[in-house]
């Protein structure tokens, strides 16, 4: 979510198509969501969410860290979680003004108790100070506290990962095997509601993504590269689909027995989700270069301003999904209505992050230097490079990393 010189395209895009799929994920009984990324993985599109905003933490906070320290990262950091923090209240504050009045307009459908937002029409008081300290969070609002979550913690990572990443992967491990074994969680609100999104359990995911970056910039040869993992990673990405599809379509998931023994639990990130988002990550970089052509045309390029827009797409996508909730609810469940949604409300959002783009070219000062060449942006899996005396088989790795 953060603004850097350097960008990787590959990651506005995937975060890009993330948040769509999350607009569409957000509407109940969407059948377009029958096609997203939950029905045929262990893992969705938050998975993909919250590993790339580890990577992209890292590129953006991680030069400040470079250049002028811990300090500076910080400060950095403060300021964008300052942002996050107030644009998080505001859209709580759009979504509940919205259901409060659809709610006395519409009477046929308890849309404060689909939204969980009954404790804030009861205890306006109690519930805006829980609001403010990120104590409660209404139905579907659960993305951006976490994110908060994981931008407190982002210097000391970025510090940790450059000092030793093995000691920053161990304790974040460590923390997740606790929270994951111990049932660690925090409470949401008054009810005794816990996160969806475990903090405790989604900072490895986070970390990863911080380490993956780092490595990819420092020492790529620590980095699988070679055929056997790309096989591997493809296999489970198979098997992944060979058990969740059948399961997803029947709805087992859901229901007793399947329920109690599903191994891809979300809210404390079972270990099958991490693995699932990690071989697509994988899969992924070693079949798209951060400079493939494909990523210039213009449907790339509307997926790929979406993730540069991260904060402002995902909140408008929110405020969509729960329209288009209250647009099927009132005109009947049809197929025709669900496509409605889905067009005018993807549309919006490549049209408001195409009007944010044009918007950010008009404010960039004219350069009157002599034109030069433009510079590629720094991919993500670049090989450092390999000393001329180095072993043919260092030289090979070297060459060889994740692209």
């Amino acid at each position: 979510m953060a603004k850097t010189g350097e960008r990787d395209f590959r990651l506005d895009f995937c975060r890009g198509v993330a948040l769509i799929v999350i607009f569409i994920d957000h509407v109940p009984g969407n059948p377009l969501s029958n096609w997203t990324l939950r029905n045929f993985f262990f893992c969705d599109a938050a998975e993909v969410f919250v590993l790339i905003s580890g990577m992209a933490s890292y590129l953006a906070y991680g030069s400040h860290f470079d250049r002028m320290g811990f300090g500076a990262c910080a400060k950095a950091v403060g300021r964008r979680w300052l942002k996050i923090y107030f644009a998080h209240l505001l859209l709580l504050a759009v979504i509940a003004g919205l259901i409060v009045w659809v709610s006395h307009t519409f009477t046929d459908f308890d849309y404060l108790e689909w939204l969980k937002l009954k404790w804030l029409v009861e205890d306006p008081k109690g519930a805006i100070f829980s609001a403010a300290t990120l104590r409660y969070m209404p139905r579907l609002i659960d993305i951006l506290p976490l994110y908060m979550i994981l931008l407190m913690i982002a210097p000391l990572l970025i510090a940790t990962v450059k000092w030793d990443y093995r000691v920053a992967l161990l304790v974040s491990a460590a923390l997740y095997a606790f929270a994951w074994l111990g049932g660690w969680n925090l409470n949401a609100d008054k009810y005794g509601r816990e996160w969806y999104l475990n903090p405790f359990s989604w900072q490895f995911l986070y970390t990863v993504g911080m380490t993956v970056t780092h490595l990819s910039r420092t020492a790529p040869h620590k980095l699988p590269s070679d055929r056997r993992w790309l096989l591997l990673s493809a296999a489970f990405l198979v098997l992944a689909t060979l058990v969740a599809w059948p399961l997803n379509q029947l709805g087992l998931t859901q229901v007793a027995p399947f329920s109690y023994i599903w191994p891809a639990d979300k809210t404390y990130l079972a270990p099958l989700r991490v693995l699932n988002v990690l071989a697509l990550l994988y899969v992924f970089v070693s079949f798209v270069s951060p400079h493939a052509g494909w990523l210039k045309h213009r449907a790339a390029e509307v997926l790929i301003s979406c993730g540069r827009h991260s904060l402002p797409i995902y909140a408008l996508g929110l405020v969509l999904s729960c329209l288009g909730y209250v647009f099927i609810q009132e005109t009947g469940s049809t197929t025709i209505g669900h496509l409605a949604v889905n067009a005018f409300g993807i549309s919006a959002l490549i049209v408001v992050a195409t009007m944010l783009d044009r918007l950010r070219e008009s404010r960039r000062p004219v350069s009157v230097a002599p034109a030069v060449e433009t510079a590629r942006p720094a991919p993500l899996f670049e090989p450092a490079p390999v000393p001329v005396n180095a072993p043919a088989f260092y030289r090979l790795r070297g060459t060889t990393a994740l692209r």
